[in-house]
């Protein structure tokens, strides 16, 4: 019985064997001389309709705001600096009220900290606003060339020939 069953796991490990080298699969050919298969076909789209418009009006300019420089900044025991910002008078040909806003808007969102700040479009009013101990003579002199003025982080008080436009506040 030993023998019947070891010449049965003999027979079943040779089938095995067998189907594993076995090659029941046709052999595959390979022909070198094999040429591209090409199609033709020709193809009418339709054209595309020119439609002509004339306008009338000018093109949009792009608005752009003066140019500035932060030419001081001074540490205070506020919680934020005093900056004084120098405009460029040769990048504008005209100035708003709007555009001061703006300008102050943009260099608190940039440059924070910022309790106090100072706009003047001159050199020589750089120092004197800069300057804690300006007199208010000193600061008359400079009048037409300081325009506005950020207090408290907020509260915007415009000056010299923006002094028609009173005050505002930042971010409303």
């Amino acid at each position: 019985m030993r023998r019947v069953q070891r010449l049965g796991i003999l027979v079943a490990v040779a089938l095995v064997a067998a189907a594993c080298t076995s090659n029941s699969a046709p052999e595959s050919t390979t022909s070198s001389s094999l040429t591209p298969l090409t199609t033709s076909a020709t193809v009418t789209l339709p054209q595309p309709t020119v439609v002509e418009t004339t306008t009338t009006s000018q093109p949009l300019s792009t608005l752009t705001p003066p140019e500035y420089a932060i030419v001081s900044r001074v540490e205070t025991d506020a919680p934020g600096d005093t900056v004084v910002v120098l405009l460029d008078a040769e990048s504008y040909t005209s100035l708003t009220d709007i555009d001061l806003y703006d300008i102050i808007a943009e260099v608190v969102d940039l440059f924070p900290p910022i309790s106090a700040l100072h706009i003047v479009d001159d050199v020589a009013a750089v120092n004197i606003v800069a300057n804690p101990d300006s007199t208010p003579e000193e600061i008359v002199l400079v009048g037409d060339n300081y325009l506005v003025r950020l207090e408290d982080g907020f509260k915007i008080i415009y000056l010299g020939p923006f002094t028609a436009s009173g005050t505002a506040i930042l971010g409303s």
